[in-house]
């Protein structure tokens, strides 16, 4: 969801990626492949490879990766230097870029993400999946999954999100 974003910042220590690519799921929206092109994707859509938000921001996937204590300060940064703006002179910016991006096939790309997740989660490998997590729980399901690849549950805690790293409402 954060993908389709006009503007994505993200923490240095943030994990980002689809390990549903794995198991029990497919892309929704399309979003990786229009902010990232085709190699990259394949490789990470493949692979369900997790990303920290440093690297997340090096590969172009986000705009900004800052340190979590600087975080909120630099959202609220860039939402007032874009509302120095005329909403008419962004909204036209917006729509530009955006219709670019629908010429492109990004709508059909769109409404094809939601029925293959559907299908992937209905597949002969995904009940197994369901049925490990209910007969062992979800925790087991995931280490599964994750266990191969030593990233996102099964990674070592310096490849990990700081578990103290919450904003407050």
């Amino acid at each position: 969801m954060a993908l389709c974003a006009d503007l994505v910042i993200v923490s240095e220590d943030a994990r980002i990626g689809t390990p549903y690519s794995r198991m029990w799921g497919c892309y929704l929206t399309g979003m990786w492949l229009y902010r990232l092109g085709l190699t990259k994707v394949k490789e990470l859509a493949l692979t369900g490879e997790a990303l920290s938000g440093t690297k997340a921001k090096e590969i172009g996937l986000v705009n900004e990766a800052v340190p979590f204590d600087r975080l909120e300060q630099t959202v609220r940064e860039r939402a007032d230097q874009l509302a120095q703006l005329p909403t008419s002179q962004l909204a036209a910016m917006k729509l530009i870029v955006n219709q670019a991006f629908d010429n492109m096939g990004l709508a059909s790309t769109q409404a094809l993400g939601p029925i293959l997740d559907g299908l992937m989660r209905n597949t002969p490998d995904a009940h197994e999946f369901i049925e490990l997590a209910e007969r062992q729980g979800v925790p087991a399901a995931v280490k599964r999954r994750d266990g191969p690849f030593g990233d996102y549950s099964q990674a070592p805690p310096g490849e990990k999100p700081d578990p103290k790293n919450v904003i407050e409402p």
